[in-house]
């Protein structure tokens, strides 16, 4: 049996292939600005010196921000679920995990299978994030694999007032006039990350063990910084990066197998913020594309998307995704102004909103 799962990110598109429980290839590349052409880039990269193309995987699952996008995904699953399941592959006995992506940072709960049982998201600010990262990287004239270890020789980390992209950024431009070693400059904005991390993990309730997914796992700093503010040492797999592809190619090779997962029947949208939890998720078994909600939504928040050789799905578009709050008042606000909505034209109950 051959499985292959893929994840579209927002900086970096990562992919594995699997064979017979082993894994045989992977790959991590840079997320284009057409996630059909960077899928296919992907894959061709990742079965590349192994023997096989794409008509000789069996059942491939996408995940990530461009998850919805992959031509030859039989599914999609969101990267939470797949990142819990790709760290459990590793690691059966964690229960919380830190995703730090290129955009947005999760804190995950999950039992002895990997199953998903509390999450809470950030992706409404890309401090913290990777591209924050690359962005200090820039200015600060270091390479962005090098910040972690910079970092590190700190022995006086400089305070930032805010962690916010923008003002983090100048804040750093003035240290740096006033000749503030650039260390210090590093170590103080990983401190200030984690602290950021630490209360959002705080929301899940921290509990061993614990890992970190995701591209800034990489950065020796930060973890220092992290494991500092949690009190556990992490536990890391080989590369953090490809723990939501491993997650996808798990999917896949479940349903190879003919298990029935409730991880890859629902596609979950938007993030958990100050001011409330804005989810909207829409059950891809119950859903029968017929596309009743693109309509009758005032917001137009719903698009129909093939998904393969399966039929149309409903989801979130993507310009909608991180300011869903903005663009969608919710269920019960909607229902009380418009009597035709989401819910009541989906007789199949496909779709729900958790404000």
């Amino acid at each position: 049996m051959i499985v292959a799962g893929i994840d579209i990110g927002s900086r970096a598109s990562k992919a594995v292939v699997i064979k017979d429980g082993a894994l045989l290839s992977t790959h991590i590349g840079d997320t284009g600005p057409e996630s059909v052409k960077t899928s296919f880039a992907t894959m061709d990269a990742t079965l590349r010196g192994t023997g096989l193309t794409l008509k000789d995987v069996d059942y491939t699952v996408a995940t990530g921000y461009g998850r919805v996008l992959v031509p030859f995904a039989r599914e999609n699953v969101s990267e939470i679920s797949c990142h819990a399941r790709g760290i459990n592959w590793y690691f059966p006995s964690v229960r919380t995990i830190l995703d730090m992506g290129g955009q947005d940072c999760k804190a995950i709960k999950v039992d002895d299978r990997g199953r998903v049982t509390n999450f809470v998201m950030n992706d409404k600010c890309a401090g913290g994030t990777g591209r924050f990262l690359e962005m200090i990287a820039e200015v600060l004239n270091v390479p962005l694999t090098g910040i972690g270890d910079l970092a590190l020789q700190s022995n006086g980390a400089i305070p930032f007032n805010t962690i916010c992209a923008v003002f983090a950024k100048s804040e750093a431009i003035a240290y740096l006039r006033k000749g503030v070693a650039k260390k210090d400059i590093l170590a103080g904005l990983n401190d200030a990350i984690s602290t950021r991390c630490f209360n959002l993990l705080k929301r899940v309730k921290i509990e061993a063990d614990f890992s970190i997914s995701g591209g800034i796992a990489k950065n020796r700093g930060m973890v220092a910084k992290i494991t500092g503010k949690v009190g556990l040492k992490p536990l890391l797999c080989e590369d953090p990066q490809l723990a939501g592809a491993i997650g996808a190619a798990l999917f896949a090779r479940d349903r190879c197998l003919g298990e029935k997962s409730s991880e890859m029947s629902r596609a979950q949208y938007g993030y958990s913020d100050g001011t409330g939890d804005y989810f909207i998720t829409v059950d891809n078994g119950a859903c029968d594309g017929c596309g009743k909600c693109v309509i009758s939504c005032p917001a137009h928040v719903f698009e129909l998307v093939g998904n393969g050789s399966s039929e149309s799905k409903a989801a979130v578009k993507d310009s909608c995704r991180k300011k869903l709050a903005l663009v969608c008042p919710g269920f019960t606000s909607c229902s009380h102004s418009h009597a035709s909505n989401c819910h009541s034209v989906c007789g199949k109950g496909a779709l729900s909103h958790s404000w």
